[in-house]
C-alpha cells in the first residue's frame, strides 16, 4: 500500500471534534448555588424590589457580569492544550480597568469631604470577605467542570477558574450589598474576585493537572 492510500483509509470516516467547554449546566448550578448562600447565611435586601428598578443594581450586576462572560471565556480558551491568555484576559483588563476608571471620576465629581464615604461605604470591612467566603461555594461545580478541559497551564487555567467562581459570587452578593457606588464596587468587589483568582490558581496547580 502507498504512503498517500494509507493516510486517506487513516483519514477515512474521521469527523471534527467539538472543543471541549465548561457544561452551562454546572456553571448554572454554581451561580444557583452562590444565589442560594447569599439568601441563607446573609439575606437580601429588605428593599429588594425597590432597589432593583434603580439603575445602579443594574450597574453593578453589569460589571460582575461581564467580569462572569470574560471568565468563562478565559477559563475555556486555557483550557485548550498550548493556549494563551489571548484577547480574553484582555478583556478582562478592560472590563476592570472600565470599572476603576468609573469609580475615579465618580469620585472626583464629588466633594473632597464625601470621597471617603463614598469610596468605603458601610460594608467595606466584611465585603471582599462575604465574596470570597460565597465563591468557595461556587468554587467546586467550577472546578469540577474545568477538569473535562486539557489546559497545559495548571495555574492561568485555575486562576481563570478562580476570577470565575468570584465575579458568580459577587453577582449573587450584590442581592445583599446595599453598597452600589461606582468607587466601592470597582475596589472591593474587584478585591474580593482577585482574591478568588489568587486562590484558583493554587487549587488549580493541583485539581486541573492531567
Amino acid at each position: 500500500m502507498k504512503t498517500d492510500d494509507l493516510i486517506e483509509a487513516l483519514a477515512a470516516g474521521i469527523e471534527p471534534v467539538r472543543p471541549a467547554r465548561l457544561s452551562p449546566w454546572m456553571v448554572g448550578g454554581a451561580l444557583a448555588a452562590a444565589v442560594t448562600a447569599v439568601m441563607l447565611m446573609l439575606g437580601v435586601l429588605p428593599d429588594l424590589a425597590e432597589v432593583v428598578q434603580g439603575p445602579a443594581f443594574w450597574a453593578k450586576a453589569a460589571y460582575t457580569g461581564a467580569l462572569a462572560a470574560a471568565a468563562l471565556w478565559l477559563v475555556t480558551r486555557l483550557g485548550r492544550p498550548g493556549a494563551t491568555i489571548g484577547l480574553a484576559g484582555w478583556t478582562v483588563a478592560a472590563i476592570v480597568g472600565l470599572a476603576g476608571l468609573a469609580g475615579a471620576i465618580e469620585l472626583l465629581r464629588l466633594p473632597p469631604e464625601a470621597r471617603m464615604d463614598d469610596w468605603l461605604g458601610f460594608t467595606w470591612k466584611v465585603c471582599a470577605l462575604n465574596i470570597l467566603i460565597i465563591s468557595a461555594v461556587t468554587a467546586p461545580l467550577i472546578f469540577l467542570a474545568a477538569r473535562r478541559l486539557a489546559p497545559t497551564r495548571p495555574m492561568q487555567a485555575g486562576a481563570a477558574a478562580g476570577l470565575l467562581t468570584g465575579a458568580l459570587a459577587a453577582t449573587a452578593y450584590g442581592l445583599h450589598c446595599p453598597e452600589a457606588t461606582a468607587a466601592f464596587v470597582a475596589t472591593w468587589y474587584t478585591l474580593a474576585i482577585a482574591a478568588a483568582a489568587a486562590c484558583g490558581a493554587v487549587i488549580g496547580r493541583f485539581a486541573l493537572r492531567w
